[in-house]
């Protein structure tokens, strides 16, 4: 077979399956939500898939990209995992304005538009169920941060007579006070995601991050998810600023970050 041959061959074994982004509801004046132009893979179009009350936001990508094993591959590519990363989360994004959005987790895969709309069809009323859980929400990422204190630190006391027994005292005093700094750092974190819990519809404590992954100054203390109603937005906004004025002296530094699609309360989304 020559050459030229071999590559048709080839794109005609080719196989479109679809990469679906999330599972929309509500839209603006019942309208199809506004899509943007590329999606999970440069040049290629996002659609949106109606299926009764519900929606479905895709893009039709190759098998040769997205099959089980290549994709298993490509993600050992750390630079092009990132990027499609990325491209679901603008997608998603995009759609937050104008729907209620049930986000899907990167890389959930349909065999085409027959599967997709039959899944719909067969999960619609927990989907339905969810998408009324988060009609008029958005999620906020809050990262809790302890550098060290800004409280004076004590002086040495100079040597000489007795100083065997100040130095043990110095011990003494400082296994106390990192104890007393370990209760302290608990109270703020537990505190801290009771009170901005409390002002939202769910909320969720993740696994705290490591520092490459985190990527900020100081030890990690709480990796909070909150599901806010547009109604207490701004008191929950205003909780996390006390909060944030309450522990400065103790080294607390709060991250917010967001708005986001509700991926933390999706309850399973589509399988």
């Amino acid at each position: 077979m020559a050459p030229g041959e071999r590559v048709c061959a080839a794109r005609r074994r080719e196989v479109s399956m679809l990469y679906v982004y999330a599972i929309t509801a509500h839209h603006a004046a019942g309208a199809e939500p506004r899509l943007p132009e590329e999606g999970i893979l440069p040049g290629v179009a996002v659609q949106h898939f109606a299926a009764g009350p519900l929606g479905a936001v895709a893009s039709t990508v190759p098998d040769s990209i997205f099959g089980k094993e290549v994709l298993q591959a490509l993600l050992n590519d750390a630079d092009w995992t990132r990027a499609r990363i990325l491209d679901h989360q603008r997608v998603v994004s995009s759609l937050l304005p104008v729907a209620t959005v049930l986000p899907l987790k990167f890389g959930t895969l349909f065999a085409g538009e027959t599967s997709l709309i039959s899944a719909l069809a067969s999960q619609r009323e927990v989907l339905e169920a969810t998408v009324t859980r988060l009609r008029g929400t958005r999620e906020w990422g809050v990262k809790l941060f302890f550098e060290a204190p800004t409280r004076p630190v004590r002086t040495a006391e100079p040597v000489g007579a007795g100083s065997g027994l100040a130095f043990f005292r110095r011990k003494k005093e400082e296994q106390e006070a990192r104890a007393a700094a370990e209760v302290a750092l608990d109270h703020c974190v537990a505190g801290s995601h009771r009170r901005l819990a409390a002002l939202a519809r769910a909320a969720v404590a993740n696994p705290l991050q490591p520092p490459e992954l985190h990527g900020h100054a100081g030890t990690m203390g709480l990796n909070g998810a909150y599901l806010v109603a547009s109604e207490t937005e701004a008191a929950w906004r205003a909780c996390l600023s006390e909060l944030e004025t309450t522990y400065a002296a103790d080294g607390a530094r709060y991250v917010l970050t967001g708005p986001w699609a509700a991926y933390n309360f999706t309850g399973g989304g589509l399988v």
